[in-house]
């Protein structure tokens, strides 16, 4: 990316420290470290451990802005998801308004990389985020690419399933996605990174109906929280006469529970023997599905 604007191409990336750094090019291949991050304040925009930086246009100004991920707490929700404001490029360095929107409540969880993309086509920037666990996830822009809005996010699918680099495809998880139109056909794919130094690429197409995949289901499941007891309660919206099977499984891809033939509506799951930890929880159908995160405390 040029993010200095002086034609050449540049680089950004996080630090396992927290620290953010920015190199800038020298127009043959090789790079000139200039510094860290920083605020309009003079204090270095960094997280504890693991930081992910993406530069966008977030608000449409004209700046570059920072989507940064990370964590500040070494626990499984000690994640951040914020995007920091572009002021502009000064003394040769990117700055940022210290005053940053936090979309924290929307993603929590730790060692996470957030990308953003228009993947439904719809006209506006959506989220793209790939998860420790092997997970992509994508957050649906319910407002617009001038002011983005957030209400949720689910598991990206692709014609084999979920897409999971961990409990599906053998990458060890760490999951870092990045969404490009990698083989030029006018449509965007997903290429996802993994712990292993493998990278698997997952084209996209469109079908009869105009629809893409890697795509979102279209299963209204919601995952009835906090999670104070051993019972897991979901609301689930199916067509009159369907049935789902709902699923919920460990990190590692194991099956939980197990509930088939739901009518659909509000019920829930005994998971009271299960560990502490991250769970997806899965809703079948036919051929729609959806999956939802849920984290068990106790």
């Amino acid at each position: 990316m040029d993010w200095n604007g002086d034609g050449t191409l540049d680089l950004i990336f996080g630090q396992r420290r927290g620290s953010i750094n920015l190199y800038t090019g020298n127009g043959d291949g090789t790079l000139h470290f200039v510094g860290h991050v920083y605020d309009d304040a003079g204090r270095e925009i960094k997280t504890i451990y693991n930081s992910s930086p993406w530069l966008v246009d977030w608000d449409g100004d004209g700046e570059l802005d920072l989507l940064l991920t990370g964590y500040l707490i070494d626990t499984i929700e000690g994640g951040i998801l914020r995007v920091y404001p572009g002021t502009g490029v000064r003394d040769g360095v990117l700055v940022f308004d210290a005053d940053y929107y936090d979309l924290t409540w929307l993603y929590n969880l730790r060692r996470s990389t957030a990308q953003t993309c228009d993947l439904d086509g719809d006209g506006d920037m959506d989220l793209v985020i790939g998860y420790e666990t092997g997970e992509v996830f994508f957050a649906e822009n319910t407002g617009s690419s001038g002011i983005p809005m957030f209400g949720s996010f689910e598991v990206l699918h692709c014609d084999d399933g979920l897409i999971n680099v961990y409990s599906r495809y053998a990458g060890s998880g760490r999951a870092r996605p990045h969404v490009c139109d990698y083989d030029s056909d006018g449509v965007l794919d997903l290429l996802v990174g993994c712990e292993n130094g493998w990278i698997y690429a997952f084209l996209g197409y469109t079908d009869d109906t105009g629809g893409r995949s890697p795509s979102t289901s279209n299963v209204p499941l919601t995952v009835l929280e906090p999670l104070t007891t051993g019972e897991l309660r979901f609301d689930l919206s199916i067509p009159s006469g369907a049935t789902a099977d709902l699923t919920v499984r460990d990190t590692g891809g194991e099956i939980v529970a197990s509930m088939p033939g739901l009518p659909g509506g509000s019920g829930t799951c005994d998971i009271s023997g299960s560990h502490p930890g991250v769970y997806t929880v899965t809703a079948q159908c036919g051929d729609m599905q959806n999956s939802r995160l849920v984290m068990v405390p106790w």
